[in-house]
């Protein structure tokens, strides 16, 4: 038979185990609404599409080049004819035909008008026009097409024109810049003589708009804007407003990014490019790889750098050619350009590089 203390501590037990159930339902509940608010998805939704795929067409390593080979390649645009824009760590913008046939080259170290430290990002504007990010000197130069200097912008700090590293570029067709702000979280607007103009994103690791360590930036044909979320392991599209409209990646929290495979996700994508029909190509670098996403986020197909170098994360940036047949990355960890054809079903194979 119990004594009296038994059956009050039987009695205090059975009071606290609805509320033991009670909190755990909560904490769950909690949880999942975290993870939903969160938004990225378990696994990139699977395109209903079939075939498509990417084929190694050439490997640029740059020899020819003036100043020498290609060394920790970054930066890479496309103009409207064709032709490449290329960054990369001997301070300096290398501009190359469609073949990768060599045109010109400008810029050496310094902080002058024309000189860098560290160029990551490039971008062209419609009048032709290009403009080069400096991460370690936080600002933007503006050049002509062959390489005059017009005018730079920006300064060290986290006021609204101010930056923290600017990455990666891009220019709408009305000539607005957008700069990937890494280390202030945020994408920046500017008019195209370098005044401010607003912001898109905020800093954060949940819920719509949050930005953390964005490292790239592209603008769809329709006005949107997106961003190579990096370290929130995702792609996420603005509206023209700088509204947030959806993203796409994978990982528990942000704790734990889940090794990835096939269309599971994303491991730190640092670029993205969409082509038309809206074909959008991820610089998915954590995982050495490229993947090819439908106009709706869908997965559609990845290919694989064969002799990547296991510490470095590349490729770092991808640009699609005008008539999205072609797709150049750069792989800064072996020094080169991939070049690869896009091949679709029903589609004939692109142009092959040089």
């Amino acid at each position: 038979m119990r004594n009296s203390s038994d059956v009050k501590r039987g009695w205090a037990t059975s009071r606290r185990l609805p509320i033991v159930l009670g909190t755990l339902v909560l904490i769950a509940g909690m949880t999942f609404g975290v993870l939903v608010r969160w938004g990225t998805r378990w696994t990139i939704p699977l395109s209903p599409a079939s075939g498509d795929r990417y084929e190694l067409l050439a490997q640029w390593g740059g020899v020819g080049l003036p100043s020498g080979p290609f060394e920790r390649p970054i930066g890479i645009a496309v103009t409207p004819g064709g032709d490449l824009y290329v960054t990369d760590a001997r301070r300096r913008v290398i501009h190359l035909s469609a073949a990768g046939d060599i045109i010109g080259e400008w810029g050496r170290e310094g902080d002058g008008p024309g000189e860098f430290s560290n160029p990551v990002g490039v971008a062209v504007a419609p009048d032709g026009s290009v403009f080069v990010s400096d991460y370690d000197q936080d600002r933007i130069q503006k050049f002509t097409s062959d390489g005059r200097f017009l005018l730079a912008f920006g300064s060290s700090g986290s006021q609204p024109g101010q930056f923290d590293a600017p990455a990666g570029l891009a220019v709408d067709a009305a000539g607005f810049v957008y700069v990937a702000d890494f280390y202030n979280h945020r994408v920046q607007k500017f008019r195209p003589d370098g005044t401010f103009q607003g912001i898109v994103g905020h800093p954060g690791r949940i819920g719509d708009g949050a930005l953390h360590y964005p490292t790239g930036v592209h603008v769809t044909s329709d006005g949107q804007l997106l961003v190579a979320d990096a370290y929130n392991y995702q792609l996420q599209w603005f509206d023209r407003e700088g509204r947030p409209i959806r993203r796409i990646g994978y990982h528990l929290f942000w704790l734990w990014p889940r090794p990835v495979s096939s269309r599971r996700g994303f491991n730190v994508p640092t670029g993205a490019a969409v082509g038309p029909g809206g074909f959008v190509h991820v610089a998915d670098s954590g995982n050495h790889r490229l993947v090819m996403l439908s106009e709706k986020g869908e997965y559609l197909a990845d290919w694989t750098i064969p002799d990547a170098h296991p510490s470095v994360y590349s490729p770092e940036k991808v640009a699609v050619s005008p008539d999205g047949s072609t797709v150049y990355a750069t792989d800064l960890a072996a020094n080169r350009i991939l070049v690869l054809n896009v091949i679709r079903p029903h589609r004939s194979p692109g142009r092959r590089g040089r």
